[in-house]
C-alpha cells in the first residue's frame, strides 16, 4: 500500500473519516434545508461522532481477553491508555463547545447524547440488532443540527430524502457486518449477520438496495435531482462491495471503500 494509502488506512483506523463524514453529510443537509449553522456546529459533531466510535471501539477492545482479530480492535487494544487520554481531552472540548452552539440545536444533541450513553451501557444486550441502531443514531446526528434550526415544516421529499440517507447508513452497516463475519465470530462479538445467519442478511441486503432505488427515483420524480446523483453514487458503491466480497476483503478494502461514501456529499455543499 502506498504512503496516501496508508495514511487513509490511519484515518480509516482511528475513525477520523467517519467523523468528517458526519460534518459533510450535516453540511448536505443544511444546504438542502437552506439552514445557517455556526462553525461550532459542525465541530462538535465531528467531535462527538469521533467520540462515540471511539469509545466503541475502546469497548470492544477491552471485552476481548486475547489480541483480537481484526486490525481496528488489536490497534486500539495497543494504545488504549494513549486513545482513552485523548477521548477525555475531546470530552472536555466538546463541553465546551456547547457554550457556544444554539440552545435549539443543544438541546436536541444532549437528548441524543444520552440515548447514546444508555446504548453504550446496554450495547451487550442489543448487540443483535446494534447494526439498526447505530444507523439510526448516526442518522439523527448527522440531521440534528440543520432540523434543529428549520424554518419550515418537513416536506414529503425531504423525508424521502432523510429515509435514503438513514437506508445507507444502514446497508453500509450490515454489509460491514457480512465482511466482519469470521473476525467477529472469534471475537465473540455479536452482529446482524451472526443473529440472523449470512444467507438471510443477503437477501435483506438485496430487498434494502431494491427499495433504496425506489426511494432514489422518487427523489428523482419530485426533481431532487442532485440528492438523488449523490444518493446514487454512494449506494452503487456499497452495491459494489456487496456484489465483489472477494476483492474487497483484502487488506480491509471494504471497510475504506464503504467509509468514503459519505464524504461523497461535500462535492454539493461546495459546487452544487
Amino acid at each position: 500500500m502506498n504512503t496516501p494509502g496508508r495514511f487513509y488506512r490511519l484515518l480509516n483506523v482511528l475513525s477520523l473519516d467517519v467523523a468528517l463524514g458526519a460534518v459533510c453529510c450535516a453540511a448536505w443537509f443544511a444546504r438542502g434545508f437552506q439552514a445557517q449553522l455556526r462553525p461550532y456546529a459542525y465541530l462538535a459533531l465531528g467531535l462527538t461522532v469521533w467520540i462515540i466510535y471511539t469509545a466503541d471501539h475502546l469497548l470492544d477492545g477491552s471485552k476481548i481477553t486475547r489480541e483480537a482479530s481484526t486490525y481496528r480492535h488489536r490497534f486500539h487494544q495497543k494504545h488504549f491508555k494513549t486513545l482513552l487520554v485523548i477521548v477525555l481531552l475531546a470530552v472536555f472540548v466538546d463541553f465546551t463547545l456547547l457554550f457556544f452552539i444554539r440552545l435549539k440545536i443543544l438541546y436536541a444533541g444532549l437528548g441524543l447524547f444520552l440515548i447514546v450513553i444508555l446504548y453504550l451501557l446496554v450495547n451487550r444486550w442489543l448487540s443483535f440488532v446494534k447494526e439498526i441502531v447505530i444507523a439510526l443514531v448516526y442518522s439523527c446526528g448527522v440531521l440534528l443540527p440543520a432540523f434543529s434550526v428549520k424554518q419550515t415544516a418537513l416536506s414529503i421529499p425531504d423525508a424521502v430524502w432523510i429515509g435514503c440517507f438513514f437506508l445507507t447508513t444502514l446497508i453500509n452497516l450490515i454489509l460491514f457486518s457480512v465482511y466482519d463475519l469470521h473476525s467477529d465470530k472469534a471475537d465473540g462479538s455479536n452482529s446482524f449477520v451472526l443473529t440472523f445467519g449470512e444467507e438471510f442478511t443477503r437477501k435483506i441486503l438485496f430487498v434494502l438496495f431494491s427499495l433504496q432505488a425506489a426511494l432514489i427515483m422518487t427523489l428523482l420524480y419530485n426533481k431532487m435531482l442532485n440528492m438523488s446523483v449523490v444518493l446514487f453514487v454512494m449506494n452503487t458503491t456499497l452495491l459494489v462491495l456487496f456484489s465483489k466480497p472477494s476483492f474487497f476483503k483484502q487488506s480491509d478494502r471494504y471497510r475504506l471503500y464503504g467509509d468514503v461514501i459519505f464524504l461523497f456529499p461535500v462535492v454539493l455543499v461546495f459546487v452544487g
